[in-house]
């Protein structure tokens, strides 16, 4: 092992690692296996030191080679210290919301008005358009959805509207109210109702409803055309509480 490696298991121990240093020690343990086995028999010897008993300090100390010197005196602390920095080598399972942010991205604009053709937006009025460019800017997911909506409502010939509107619900964290805006578009049965599929299990998932949440992304998982966020809709299963 080199110097650093040394350096870093020496850190560990005396509970001084950084979180930058933690990550490298975790690196180092999962890509190395002459590290790894060091780290685990300086583990053992940290373990062994604590049922010790130091009647006669001076022999102990002669007769042990420098290294074990040194962990003998850092295995107390570590003792004390191990269980807090050993969270850093254990997977963390995710929350519910930092899977729903993990898997949420807008779905694309795919109406035709936004061609490079000019004759693409011919007749389509002004506040379609408006609702739409809205949506295609993160920052106004709350602002498009409130304009979809009101297409929605007032132009049925253009129903994506309602999906979208869903999409930049989802995106606004305003779960409720994208829970019924993606209900709608999957009981209508139109070209979105796949993918309004998975997006209304995020919505529900964001509203604690679990059970529900469940069946959307199953529901997903089983059709034919669900396959752009299929792995997504894994995850989320994988996540969400069951029962």
């Amino acid at each position: 092992m080199d110097n650093r490696t040394d350096n870093l298991l020496e850190l560990y121990f005396a509970n001084e690692l950084s979180e930058t240093e933690a990550v490298e020690l975790r690196t180092l343990l999962d890509n190395d296996p002459e590290a790894a086995a060091e780290f685990k028999w300086q583990q053992q010897i940290a373990g062994a030191t604590r049922h010790m008993k130091l009647t006669a300090p001076s022999a102990v100390i002669k007769k042990q080679p420098r290294r074990f010197m040194m962990w003998s005196a850092l295995a107390a602390a570590a003792a004390l210290t191990a269980w807090a920095v050993a969270t850093i080598f254990m997977p963390q399972q995710s929350t519910v919301p930092q899977a729903i942010a993990n898997n949420y991205k807008p779905y694309p604009n795919l109406m035709p008005f936004k061609a490079l053709d000019p004759t693409a937006a011919k007749g389509v009025p002004a506040e379609v358009i408006r609702a739409f460019q809205l949506y295609d800017d993160p920052a106004q997911f709350a602002a498009a959805a409130e304009a979809l909506g009101k297409v929605a409502d007032k132009y049925p010939e253009y129903p994506e509207s309602r999906f979208y509107q869903g999409v930049a619900l989802v995106g606004a964290q305003n779960y409720p109210p994208a829970v019924d805006a993606l209900q709608k578009v999957v009981a209508s049965g139109g070209a979105n109702r796949v993918p309004a599929l998975y997006y209304l299990g995020l919505a529900q998932s964001g509203a604690g409803s679990y059970g529900q949440a469940r069946q959307s992304f199953e529901s997903y998982l089983k059709e034919k055309e669900g396959v752009p966020y299929r792995k997504q809709a894994t995850e989320m299963l994988n996540v969400l509480p069951k029962g």
